[in-house]
C-alpha cells in the first residue's frame, strides 16, 4: 500500500481505515505533525507507546467541544473560558468523569484527560469521520526532537501511513492549559499565548 497522501478530504477515508485497523497514521495539523491512533483502541495505543518509547497520558482529539462533556468534568464557566480559544493551538486538561471509554493506556494512569480541537481542517474532518477522539501527539521517539517534515518521516517510519498538507510550520507545539481546578495553571507555553 502506498504510505504518502496528501492531507486533503478525499484521502480522509484512507485515514479512517487505517484508524479502524488499529494502525497507526502520521498527519499535518496547526503545530507540529500527529502521529495518531484511535483514542478507545488498547491495540493501537501499544503502538504508539512502542514507537515513541514512554507510556501516556496522551491527550485526545475531539471534533467539538460538546464532546468534552462525554468525557470530563466541566462547568459552564470552564466552557465559556474553553469556547474563546479552541479550535486553536491550546491543549485543556480536564478531570476524566470516569464514565467513558478512553484506553487506559490512553490515560496512563492520570485522572486529567488532554483536549485539542485544532484550527486544521484535514485533522477536524478526520475525527468527525472516524467518530470517536483520536490520540494526537508529536511524531518522534520521547527525547529526540519532533519530526516536522512528514516527507522525511515517510522514510524513516515505513510502516506509519502519512497525510501531510505540505505546509512548513515552525512550531514549539500546543500550549497546555489546566483547567480541572478552580485555578488555570498554563503547564506549556506552545505556539499561543493565553490571557487570563
Amino acid at each position: 500500500m502506498k504510505n504518502y497522501f496528501k492531507a486533503t478530504s478525499e484521502n480522509i477515508p484512507i485515514a479512517v481505515e487505517c484508524l479502524r485497523n488499529s494502525n497507526l497514521i502520521a498527519h499535518s495539523t496547526d503545530t507540529l505533525p500527529g502521529l495518531a491512533a484511535d483514542a478507545t483502541n488498547d491495540k493501537a495505543i501499544d503502538k504508539i507507546i512502542k514507537l515513541k518509547k514512554r507510556p501516556g497520558p496522551y491527550s485526545i482529539v475531539i471534533s467539538s467541544l460538546d464532546d468534552i462533556e462525554k468525557y470530563a468534568i466541566v462547568n459552564k464557566k470552564q466552557i465559556d473560558k474553553i469556547n474563546k480559544i479552541l479550535p486553536g493551538k491550546f491543549t485543556v486538561l480536564l478531570k476524566n468523569n470516569n464514565k467513558n471509554n478512553l484506553s487506559k493506556l490512553c490515560l496512563g494512569g492520570s485522572d486529567l484527560i488532554g483536549f485539542r480541537i485544532p484550527e486544521h481542517q484535514f485533522t477536524n474532518e478526520l475525527v468527525s469521520e472516524f467518530k470517536k477522539p483520536i490520540i494526537t501527539t508529536s511524531l518522534n521517539v520521547t527525547t529526540h526532537d519532533s519530526i516536522t517534515d512528514l516527507k522525511t518521516a515517510s522514510i524513516d517510519f515505513k510502516d506509519l501511513v502519512i497525510f501531510d498538507d505540505k505546509i512548513k510550520r515552525v512550531s514549539k507545539g500546543s500550549t497546555i492549559l489546566d483547567f480541572s481546578s478552580n485555578e488555570l495553571i498554563i503547564i506549556r507555553h506552545g505556539d499561543e499565548s493565553y490571557i487570563k
